[in-house]
């Protein structure tokens, strides 16, 4: 195997290196998972080996997740799934992290894991289906679900495994909002057992290993029940519903995983842990197969990427003035048609970027009444923005269009768009510029497309390659 080497030492533990050659990081990609079954092989059949204790080749962290740009390949894929029986392929496909997770978990031997450094994404939720985790004692220690922040959700069991670690109420901001979550949180919720100094790490876990034969996840055990209880429980009105509430406010409604995160923990707590993943796999797939992930994830990831993670550039402040005056006049052309200043403030909290020209009335949370004529508002300062990103390309005020997005959304713009131009592409060119022409022949010349976006839809071209 390339990315896993096995060491069985007399006492019959399995020591799993994690190292992926070529990389600084560990991420999970195809041909991890295909070896991964390499090794769950060892662990279910060779009768020498008594447990196995997990850890990582690289000196900078444990693992970092999903291999994003495989996966945004993947999820090109899966987008063009149409058929039932190719549906299934796709949520199968998508789910195998999972599921191979899960047959670590009940392989019938304890598996340890010792993490370090960079704990994220795919990688936490691989330290979460073991038996017993150690965090080595490292001021870099960071553990974190960020999928939410490129439109994503955990596929891989963190919907299911961190409420049934800690609750509901505790798991919800992890999970919706990427929060980092502290050693201290971690060790009060059993998401780490010990922290031990690396030269000690290890042996911690195999001495775990060879006292714990009969080891189990706490919901394998058939007097389990959630902490504080699930949704219907007294607890969860007390804090569930509200959370529901207020998730779904703004742009909770738009964003492409936030919606699909509550599902999980609604539905996942109230049936045991196989149905929980099994609803799991199913929603993480719907949310790879929305527009939305995909700009999101091109934006806030291949952006970064390509654009060298350097910070907006100073010559971004006409293109980002151009978008806010348009906003800007918008705004004020829906308050001359009769509309009230609270309703358009709120419009611009979820669709528009920061201008300061009217301050939200609702307080943080709260949603924008989702009413056809509200979405047509919303959907009319969304697409005079993106017409406006649109103009400064091809006027050559800003360059690239992974700039213009990753500039706009940097600055305010919705996240959930993935940028003004991402915004179009989720629209779909021919759908876009039909609506922009139904919407200048209501509201006049500024919504009149720009020749470059005409061109593109003739020439069959998108806005990003």
């Amino acid at each position: 195997m390339k990315n896993f080497s096995i060491n069985i030492d007399q006492d019959g533990v399995a020591l799993i290196t994690f190292d992926v050659p070529g990389k600084s990081m560990n991420v999970i990609n195809d041909e991890v998972q295909r070896e991964f079954d390499e090794v769950l092989a060892v662990l279910r059949g060779d009768e020498q080996v008594r447990g196995a204790v997990i850890r990582s080749g690289k000196a900078g962290g444990f693992c970092a997740g999903a291999d994003l740009p495989e996966l945004l390949d993947n999820m090109q894929r899966w987008c063009a799934m149409q058929s039932d029986e190719e549906l299934a392929r796709g949520v199968a496909a998508s789910g195998s992290w999972s599921r191979r997770l899960r047959e670590l978990e009940t392989c019938g031997k304890p598996v340890a894991v010792v993490i370090n450094g960079v704990t994220v994404g795919g990688g936490l939720e691989l330290a979460l289906a073991c038996h017993y985790r150690v965090a080595v004692a490292d001021s870099k220690l960071r553990m974190a679900l960020p999928e939410v922040g490129v439109g994503l959700l955990p596929g891989g069991g963190a919907t299911q495994r961190l409420p049934r670690l800690v609750g509901l109420r505790r798991a919800a901001p992890w999970l919706l909002e990427g929060e980092v979550i502290s050693l201290e949180d971690a060790l009060a919720g059993d998401l780490v057992h010990a922290v031990m100094a690396a030269d000690s790490a290890v042996e911690d876990a195999r001495r775990w290993v060879l006292e714990h034969p009969e080891a189990k996840a706490p919901w394998d055990e058939p007097d389990y029940r959630l902490p504080a209880g699930g949704p219907h429980s007294p607890e969860g009105y007390r804090h569930f519903a509200p959370l529901l509430a207020a998730r779904h406010g703004g742009f909770g409604s738009e964003h492409p995983s936030l919606g699909n995160i509550l599902k999980c923990l609604y539905e996942g707590s109230q049936v045991p842990m196989d149905a929980g993943l099994r609803i799991e796999a199913r929603y993480f797939f719907n949310t790879l197969r929305k527009p939305q992930a995909r700009a999101m994830a091109r934006t806030f990831f291949i952006a970064r990427q390509t654009l060298g993670r350097r910070p907006v550039r100073e010559d971004l402040d006409s293109y980002l003035g151009v978008l806010q005056q348009v906003s800007e006049q918008e705004q004020q052309a829906m308050l001359e048609e009769g509309y009230s200043e609270t309703l358009v403030a709120n419009l611009c909290r979820v669709a528009s970027l920061p201008t300061g020209r009217l301050q939200p009335a609702n307080v943080a949370g709260q949603s924008v009444v989702e009413l056809p004529a509200v979405n047509q508002l919303k959907r009319r300062l969304l697409y005079a923005q993106a017409l406006a990103a649109a103009r400064c390309l091809d006027a050559g005020i800003v360059q690239d269009p992974l700039e213009a997005d990753l500039g706009a959304v940097d600055a305010g713009f919705p996240a959930w768009t993935g940028g003004p131009l991402g915004y179009i592409e989720i629209e779909g060119l021919a759908n876009f510029i039909a609506q922009a022409q139904r919407f200048e022949q209501d509201h006049g010349a500024r919504f009149a497309l720009p020749a470059g976006l005409l061109r593109r839809l003739e020439e069959g071209q998108r806005l990003h390659a």
